[in-house]
């Protein structure tokens, strides 16, 4: 098992929380299929994407700092969690989608935000911390 693994594990009872706080989504979707969608997002990935902690690995490599960039890991972990908790309810239900088809805000918006930001960051990790900035202000605002 992975560390991303036990991570993720780690948060089931929050998970399991936050799912049974949603009474409409329960309905339409059991905690089972709820769970695996949060591992799918988090650790397994698919549709052709790898999961958000290996994406936020891949977003880190170029800082050059390890404090830094443990401190952006954390923030890529919490957000992501936040994300998960909504993304992996029924899509008649969620509140943050796939892909622009679906609706916005949206997964594939932030990856390609992050993916740019990774690409403009100097190696500071501020482009970075802003897209993240950036990527919470919408989530928020999703959730609020």
């Amino acid at each position: 098992m992975s560390d991303n693994d036990r991570l993720v594990d780690s948060w089931r009872d929050e998970f399991q929380r936050t799912y049974e706080d949603d009474p409409r989504n329960a309905s339409r979707q059991s905690f089972g299929d709820y769970w695996g969608w949060v591992r799918t997002f988090l650790v397994a990935g698919g549709a052709g994407q790898r999961g958000w902690f290996d994406q936020g690995d891949d977003v880190l490599r170029g800082v050059r700092d390890a404090v830094t960039a443990d401190r952006l890991r954390l923030r890529v972990q919490e957000l992501g969690r936040a994300i998960a908790a909504e993304w992996a309810k029924d899509s008649g239900a969620r509140r943050i989608h796939s892909t622009f088809l679906q609706g916005s805000p949206n997964l594939g918006d932030w990856g390609r935000q992050l993916k740019r930001a990774a690409a403009a960051d100097t190696g500071d990790g501020k482009a970075i911390a802003a897209s993240l900035d950036s990527i919470e202000r919408d989530v928020n605002a999703a959730l609020g």
